[in-house]
């Protein structure tokens, strides 16, 4: 799973009540932390388990995150949920028996795969198929991936954004309203900046076929650039992109590739195509410019100061 583990991982940490609430789990929660289990530690495959307490009840989510479930997820699932209890047993007195041990609901979060719809429950069957009672696990299945933008947005708070570059219906329309709903929803520049560094990430899965990296990192730059400026790590990736940019430009002519990521961005900054007229005066511009210079009046330059800097008749 690689980056996307990684990524995912790091912001549930920090938005494990959020992520707790997007479930609407039938469950009155007070509380939420997460907690290491003996597995945890060890079995690196298992990825997170939630603590939910409320009304003198404590309750544990096993939180799965896959990138590309077979025909094996059940017996995944089951498999983990088995070990987590195992290693639950192993930490209590014996003596207390099996209320020592809280409730586990197992929950698969699904990043990409097949395109049918998955079922809203999975399960693994240990007992006869044609015995009237069941034996073995349930899970819940969240195919993210198979959502709407707007079934995701409908979630509170900010967790469950991350994933609307793999929604089924992702527009740049949509990344661009996503982009502003963070701004709105979460106050503080870095928590934002992770967010959309998890977004980015998340992109490359492309479920269905369209990657939104370019239209992520233009909505930010455009919308957001305070949260930029508050993430280094951010920043290297925002700023890679334009060096990455650049440098495909640099095949056809150094000149021509400065020209075109500059009247890209300030078509962006303007929401309107360039005239002739601004065209012509950004070439004119970019003649006179080297790599860094272009880089950093991106970066540095409010949209009013970047229009006058390249298309003003005093620029230098």
């Amino acid at each position: 799973m690689g980056q996307y583990d990684i990524a995912l991982r790091h912001i549930a940490l920090r938005c494990g009540d959020e992520l707790a609430r997007g479930l609407t789990l039938a469950f009155a929660v007070d509380s939420v932390s997460w907690v290491e289990t003996q597995l945890t530690a060890l079995e690196r495959r298992i990825d997170r388990v939630l603590e939910l307490r409320g009304g003198g009840e404590r309750r544990l989510v096993q939180l799965e995150f896959i990138v590309a479930p077979g025909n094996d997820l059940a017996l995944r699932m089951f498999e983990y949920a088995v070990l987590l209890v195992l290693s639950l047993r192993a930490a209590v007195d014996p003596g207390r028996g099996d209320g020592a041990i809280p409730p586990v609901e197992s929950v698969a979060v699904l990043l990409s795969g097949r395109a049918a719809p998955w079922p809203l429950e999975g399960q693994f069957r240990t007992n006869w198929p044609e015995s009237e009672r069941f034996c073995g696990q349930r899970f819940r299945i969240e195919a993210v991936y198979q959502r709407k933008v707007a079934e995701l947005m409908a979630r509170p708070d900010v967790f469950w954004l991350v994933f609307t570059p793999l929604a089924v219906d992702a527009t740049e329309g949509s990344i661009r309203q996503v982009v502003e709903e963070i701004r709105r929803r979460e106050p503080r520049d870095e928590q934002r900046a992770e967010l959309y560094a998890v977004m980015q990430v998340l992109a490359e899965l492309a479920p269905w076929g369209q990657t939104w990296h370019k239209e992520i990192r233009m909505r930010v730059q455009e919308l957001d650039q305070q949260s930029i400026l508050a993430s280094e790590t951010l920043r290297e990736v925002f700023e890679q992109g334009i060096e990455k940019g650049v440098e495909q430009g640099i095949e056809k002519g150094r000149k021509q590739g400065i020209e075109e990521m500059l009247r890209g961005v300030l078509a962006r900054r303007l929401r309107r195509e360039l005239s002739a007229v601004e065209q012509a005066a950004v070439a004119n511009r970019a003649s006179t410019l080297g790599d860094p210079q272009a880089a950093a009046a991106v970066f540095e330059l409010d949209t009013e100061a970047l229009l006058a800097w390249l298309l003003g008749p005093d620029a230098e």
